[in-house]
């Protein structure tokens, strides 16, 4: 299950990036907490920790919505190498780096409704 803060239209993307995914990797349902916050002073996109079952991915607030759904895939590939085990840092930003387009562009492809999204400003609150 997913749970969410933040605007409206991420809420909705971000279900729709988790349900995909999930669907993707066979990892079944898992507790993923996305919480939309400004990362400016910490100098990257998007994170991803570990509490107990549960997974807390902070992903920055004003990404473009093409690269909130290639970060929000990165940090789910995280997730899902933590399931399986993997827990050398190299290995796992590696494969997260070679698969996080692949798995976006696909995504696109398998929700058309997002195509149109992707074209837009970075998400409003407006």
């Amino acid at each position: 299950m997913i749970y969410f803060s933040g605007i409206k239209q991420q809420k909705k993307l971000a279900s729709e990036v988790y349900d995909w995914f999930c669907e993707q990797r066979n990892i079944g349902e898992v507790d993923i907490t996305v919480h939309s916050c400004d990362l400016t002073d910490d100098n990257v996109f998007a994170w991803c920790e570990q509490e107990d079952d549960e997974f807390i991915i902070s992903i920055h607030s004003t990404l473009s919505v093409r690269d909130y759904i290639v970060t929000l895939i990165h940090e789910l590939i995280h997730v899902s190498q933590s399931l399986c085990g993997l827990f050398d840092d190299t290995l796992r930003e590696k494969e997260a780096y070679e698969l996080e387009y692949e798995l976006a562009s696909q995504f696109v492809l398998d929700v058309p409704q997002v195509q149109i999204q992707i074209f837009c400003s970075p998400f409003s609150t407006n």
